[in-house]
């Protein structure tokens, strides 16, 4: 990604510039090297630990650090952060919550951040664009699945490592600083990438992380925000269109898919890697659909093997050996090898397990699986617990339900719900509802937006629609 990405590699402080700090020598047993920054929550500097390993020390506020519930609040979180994946961030090293003042040491990134270098050296291109977009979505994957909301991506935060984007201050005990939504110059930084339910004062959930991933992509795409840099940025975010200059292909649809005004409408940090690494295409296991669902991609046959045999594939071993390691995105998986080939009572035990764990797709997975056994009650259960934690291919799961059941108006609204949502297996099982109800022109309405939205299954129905009807059934 440029000269600048690769500037240095992990190790000790030798060629690091170091100067004499002007705050504390010390923080905990790390003796400080320099001053690295300042933003809202506290001071950050780089230090040095016992072993010689280089690190980043942030130290809270006072202000922050005199009121007991941020204390509170700023331990629950460094506990949850410790459960993000290292690869995607700067691993957390050290803590300590009650230290006065408190602290929090993470490794140190030895590389620009991505408004510094995108500043300096002009905006990214091609593979190099992509690659950023990738490495900070699956970040966010990994961050999500550890049930932390980052509330706080912009380019400034994004380091660029050599060894691709590293994603950092997510989530840790992040207070309200009023002062940043103001329209004076400088603190505009953070509203130009914040969505526009963050600039209304609304509940913030992972939603909001995947508006601001688009305002991040868009900005390494062309060098500022697309809702612009100026006094007008929060108007804009909350009622123009971005500007996406620079961006093409399935990453620019991502992108505009990202920047949806209402949370309910994009897709999940999950649904965007799935489609960049794909091309564009929507993913399969997870969003797959019970046996009733026209696009029948959950159950798939199994080779025949002698009996009481169950040969494990490399793909279950590496999932395997990932979810005994903690890694909740690997028990999903894992649950899902496990339910293909009907070991359902192993699967529902990892789909339980990183349930626990904080993964919604799990919620969804469960209910799958016990459509999947012909428990329709626990599989809604499984759906509506999956709905309420916001995962859109629930809602079009349960609208397969009700079809089994036998209910076409309830899976109907089930449907329609889903195709609102902005899921496009949902509107291409309305599409086929439709259809087979004799409503070509609603059929075909629907089979449009869920190809335009990427879902090969229905451009396939759309074309045999119009080859059976004709053009006239527009």
């Amino acid at each position: 990604m440029g000269k600048g990405w690769r500037l240095g590699r992990k190790g000790g402080v030798a060629g690091l510039r170091t100067e004499v700090p002007d705050g504390p020598r010390k923080i905990g047993g790390y003796r400080v090297l320099r001053r690295l920054g300042a933003g809202g929550m506290g001071t950050v500097y780089l230090g040095v630990g016992k072993d010689g390993r280089p690190v980043a020390v942030k130290v809270i506020r006072a202000g922050h650090a005199a009121d007991p519930a941020f204390r509170a609040r700023f331990h629950h979180e460094v506990e949850a952060a410790r459960r993000v994946r290292r690869f995607c961030t700067a691993p957390i090293l050290d803590a300590d919550p009650g230290a006065d003042p408190p602290y929090l040491v993470t490794e140190f990134i030895n590389g620009p951040d991505l408004h510094d270098f995108v500043t300096g050296s002009g905006p990214l291109r091609g593979a190099d664009l992509e690659a950023l977009a990738v490495g900070v979505i699956a970040a966010l994957t990994a961050i999500h699945d550890a049930g932390v909301v980052h509330r706080d991506l912009k380019p400034a935060n994004v380091l660029l490592s050599p060894f691709g984007p590293r994603v950092i201050d997510f989530g840790i005990a992040r207070v309200a600083d009023l002062s940043r939504l103001s329209v004076d110059g400088a603190m505009l930084g953070t509203p130009a990438f914040m969505a526009p339910e963050q600039l209304r004062a609304e509940p913030v959930t992972s939603a909001a992380d995947v508006f601001a991933w688009g305002t991040v992509v868009a900005f390494a795409a062309q060098g500022e925000s697309p809702f612009g840099a100026d006094s007008g940025v929060i108007h804009r975010t909350l009622t123009e269109e971005p500007d996406l200059d620079g961006l093409d292909g399935a990453l620019r649809d991502q992108v505009q898919a990202a920047l949806a005004k209402s949370p309910a409408d994009r897709p999940t940090a999950h649904e965007i890697l799935q489609r960049l690494i794909s091309g564009g295409a929507p993913a399969e296991v997870l969003d797959a659909a019970p046996k009733s669902a026209p696009a029948d991609v959950s159950v798939r046959s199994v080779e025949p093997r002698a009996a009481g045999v169950k040969p494990i594939s490399p793909d279950e071993a590496k999932h395997r050996m990932a979810a005994e390691r903690g890694d909740v995105a690997a028990m999903v998986e894992l649950g899902s090898v496990l339910r293909r080939r009907k070991d359902y009572e192993e699967a529902a035990h990892w789909y339980r397990k990183a349930a626990d764990a904080g993964s919604a797709g799990a919620l969804s997975n469960l209910g799958l699986l016990y459509h999947e056994r012909g428990d329709r009650d626990e599989a809604e259960r499984w759906y509506r617990k999956a709905i309420d934690a916001g995962v859109r291919p629930a809602l079009a799961n349960l609208g397969s339900l009700y079809e089994d059941r036998n209910q076409p108006a309830e899976a109907e609204a089930w449907y329609r719900r889903a195709a609102e949502a902005g899921f496009a297996g949902g509107m291409e099982r309305l599409g086929t509802l439709l259809k087979r109800r004799g409503d070509i022109a609603g059929a075909e309405h629907w089979y449009r937006k869920a190809a335009d939205a990427g879902d090969k299954v229905a451009a396939k129905k759309l074309a045999e629609l119009l080859r059976k009807h004709g053009e006239d059934s527009r």
